[in-house]
């Protein structure tokens, strides 16, 4: 590839204010986007036998680089840390999404490698690659869709409520609380066919209280990447509807909802 591949390959930053050819440099080693898809076709060759058609676009996100690319035909997501510490936890998040795919949750499941591996650590990164699920982002507009996404946190919780496997993370689960998503909201939730195909980014997946992860996620439901607003009441109040129908709060819970709503509302400076 040259170096005119670049002027091809859009490459931005999710969310911070930086130049994303600086920090593809700076945080990654590569000089230019080309150099980076040069790289990964030869890693996705070796790991996954599969070969990059063309690079669409590259995304930095922190310590993550996304590669949208057509491999062998077919439109696919790298993504690559480059953080060495949260390796082992990616790995955890590969298989936590294996086992949710498996149980019918609507997750982007990760592709194996040749070997079997969901994460392959690689020059110094941790890789995975996953298809792209055609869609939509989630539209709080739309009650069908916040009706389908209040069921599908519900469902979610109940499932990773029984996830086997621990999740490293930073403190230890304490009382009272269960494996959520922690991130649940419209960035991370894809509309598709009158459906949710795919509830994205598992890796903020921690150890909470599901009343907490649910007051969150209610209050930030239609956030995306540069559009932060608090979900209007009307929204908030369908959402929980919905979930409560499929998986039912405690007393204790449902008294605390409010509560929990409030401080997040308090916590971005939103009103009520």
């Amino acid at each position: 590839m040259t170096e005119a591949g670049d002027a091809i390959t859009p490459i931005s930053m999710l969310w911070e204010a930086a130049d994303p050819r600086e920090m593809l440099t700076e945080r990654f080693g590569f000089a230019s986007a080309t150099e980076a898809t040069g790289w990964l076709d030869k890693v996705l060759a070796e790991h996954w036998s599969l070969r990059v058609d063309v690079c669409e676009r590259l995304v930095i996100s922190d310590a993550n680089c996304l590669a949208w690319v057509v491999v062998d035909g077919r439109r696919m997501i790298a993504k690559w840390s480059m953080r060495p510490q949260v390796f082992e936890r990616l790995a955890a998040i590969a298989r936590l999404s294996v086992w949710l795919d498996e149980r019918g949750i609507p997750v982007s499941a990760p592709q194996p490698a040749l070997d079997g591996s969901l994460q392959v650590e690689v020059d110094g990164f941790s890789l995975g690659l996953q298809q792209v699920i055609a869609g939509e982002l989630l539209d709080i507009a739309d009650p069908v869709q916040v009706t389908a996404a209040g069921e599908t946190l519900a469902r979610m919780h109940a499932a990773m409520a029984d996830y086997p496997e621990p999740i490293p993370s930073i403190e230890p689960p304490a009382p009272g609380t269960q494996l959520v998503g922690n991130d649940f909201r419209s960035a991370n939730i894809i509309w598709s066919g009158e459906r949710i195909a795919a509830v994205l980014d598992l890796e903020e997946s921690s150890y909470r209280r599901r009343v907490d992860d649910l007051a969150q996620a209610a209050v930030l439901l239609g956030t995306r990447y540069h559009d932060w607003r608090p979900t209007p009441v009307e929204v908030r109040r369908a959402f929980v509807a919905a979930y409560v129908s499929v998986h039912p709060l405690q007393c204790d819970e449902a008294a605390a909802l409010d509560e929990r709503i409030a401080t997040y509302l308090t916590r971005f400076s939103w009103p009520g």
